[in-house]
């Protein structure tokens, strides 16, 4: 038994000297042999796990942003795009505005020039003052070029109105969108707060335009009238002489009119029976000049006035030049309601 033990302890100390890992007489007491531990057993690997099975993203997560993340980039796009509308809206305002005054400014001054040489008296037909005059009218066509400029320049600002109601609703109904973090609605009111103040802006500008536009139209409705006295005050010579009867309501009343719309109905429909006949006039002649008269049963022109502006405008929209249009109005006690006639010159 001693024997079969001894060659068990030689069997050890051999293997642990090949091993070299540790010197089997050190640190023991005589007679003792160290006892190497049993290597551990080799770990098998486990087998990877079988990947998940993760069901397809829905459509608002696809490409990693979601579905609330992108309406929140579209709708700062939308504001930022429209912040630049209105800021060229506003631009063109000032523009227009400022050039519309200087013009008004230089009109007036040239026609007031103009009377105070009629008021000391003149020269019948002075043609140093019909010149004038005919300066005076290119001025005045440059101020109606102005009420279509704020024409357009009001479609523009109602176009930009709508869009910002628009984007406003579309912010109000980004809340309700599924999924959103609190970052989203942050953003979300932001875009908000800056929608409101756009609204605001634009909704002033729509009314200052809306306003500038209808002033200038009534300027130079008036102004056309009182350039047509101005003519004859020149033809008499005289300011006090010059009134609006005569020669003109006779040469009015005997020439056959092209077309005639009777204003019984405030919006009765004539533009497609006018652009009818003014369109086989320019087909024959296309230099044509044109002459609006509103005409008035008696009393107050200013109904007259209206409709031949009125008139006058449809006519622009039908691509009839403003330097081959004029316009005029006179009394005709035989009516009894306005009425606009046009003729050929």
């Amino acid at each position: 038994m001693r024997k079969r033990t001894s060659a068990s302890a030689l069997l050890l100390g051999g293997l642990l000297g090949i091993s070299g890992c540790v010197n089997p007489d050190a640190g023991l007491p005589p007679g003792s042999t160290r006892v190497a531990a049993p290597a551990a057993p080799a770990v098998r690997e486990a087998p990877a796990p079988a990947a998940r099975q993760v069901a397809a993203a829905p459509a608002s997560r696809q490409g990693g942003e979601s579905f609330v993340v992108s309406k929140v980039r579209q709708l700062a796009g939308e504001a930022d795009a429209l912040a630049g509308v209105i800021d060229g809206l506003e631009k063109a305002h000032a523009g227009l505005r400022d050039g519309a005054r200087q013009r008004a400014a230089s009109y007036h001054q040239r026609v007031g020039a103009i009377e105070a040489r009629l008021k000391i008296g003149t020269t019948r037909a002075n043609p140093r003052l019909r010149a004038e005059w005919n300066v005076a009218q290119s001025m005045l066509a440059a101020l109606d070029r102005d009420v279509g400029a704020w024409d357009v320049l009001r479609t523009r600002a109602a176009e930009a109105d709508s869009r910002a109601a628009f984007l406003n609703d579309s912010v109000l109904n980004a809340f309700e969108l599924s999924g959103a973090v609190e970052e989203d609605h942050e953003a979300l009111h932001a875009i908000g707060d800056r929608t409101a103040h756009m609204t605001v802006t634009v909704t002033r500008l729509l009314d200052e335009v809306s306003a500038a536009s209808e002033r200038q139209g009534r300027l130079v409705t008036a102004e056309r009238r009182e350039l047509a006295l101005l003519a004859e005050a020149i033809d008499a010579g005289s300011l006090e002489d010059g009134v609006a009867s005569g020669p003109y309501a006779a040469r009015a009343a005997e020439e056959r009119p092209l077309a005639v719309v009777r204003f019984d109905d405030p919006n009765v429909a004539f533009e497609e029976a006018l652009s009818a006949a003014v369109q086989q006039v320019l087909d024959r002649r296309p230099g044509t000049t044109f002459e609006v008269v509103g005409v008035s049963p008696g009393g107050s022109m200013a109904a007259a006035a209206d409709y031949a502006d009125k008139v006058h405008r449809s006519l622009r929209r039908m691509g009839v030049a403003a330097s081959r249009l004029r316009i005029a109005t006179r009394a005709d006690s035989d009516l009894n309601v306005e009425e606009v006639r046009l003729y050929v010159r």
